[in-house]
């Protein structure tokens, strides 16, 4: 309903932003990482908004870019999870780090986010795991590290396995530092982890 909201930052805190739009006030929830990026007080702001209506109030969400948006719909979608805790998250993780750690089905880095617990973490890798398009989490490696995965993603398609089967034991590698830019090598290193997963 309301796309964005474009006009001069007239109050900041540490969770609200207010912004001036020829003479009307909007007062819109940020998180903590938005607060470091906007403009001082009296400078033009665009942020990017989510309109929550409930019976009671009605409320902005706003972000100073598309990604971050696209995100917090994303996890309104899991149960459980409201607007607080959605804010809580993309606060403390951008959104290409969130989609690698869904990615990768990494645990331990979403339960470092305030107010995420081993249940809501375990729900958020369960039910955003087919969601979070890979594509999105490779966006946050190197050039070279990008080729380099995507050549050992088609290799190992070709050899019978799909995507989302390898991408996150890929991610793991690449954490570990392991991942190489040799394809040969990180199937070599990928086909280790499926054989050693079979033993368990």
């Amino acid at each position: 309903m309301i796309a964005f909201v474009k006009g001069v930052l007239y109050h900041l805190s540490e969770d609200l932003a207010v912004i001036d739009v020829n003479g009307l006030g909007y007062e819109i929830n940020i998180h903590s990482r938005v607060v470091n990026r906007m403009p001082p007080c009296g400078q033009p702001v665009m942020l990017y908004t989510h309109l929550a209506v409930s019976e009671n109030e009605w409320k902005l969400y706003g972000f100073l870019d598309q990604a971050e948006l696209d995100l917090f719909r994303l996890l309104l979608s899991v149960s459980g999870i409201g607007a607080k805790a959605a804010l809580s998250i993309i606060g403390h993780m951008e959104p290409g780090q969130f989609c690698q750690a869904i990615a990768s089905q990494d645990e331990k880095a979403l339960l470092r986010i305030p107010g995420v617990g081993k249940k809501s973490a375990q729900r958020l890798l369960f039910e955003l795991k087919d969601k979070v398009s890979s594509d999105l989490a490779l966006n946050t490696l190197p050039e070279k590290g990008l080729q380099a995965v995507e050549e050992t993603i088609e290799a190992l398609e070709a050899l019978g396995y799909s995507r989302s089967e390898v991408f996150p034991e890929l991610m793991e590698l690449q954490k570990q530092g392991l991942l190489g830019q040799d394809a040969t090598h990180n199937i070599k290193l990928v086909l280790k982890k499926k054989a050693q997963q079979l033993k368990k």
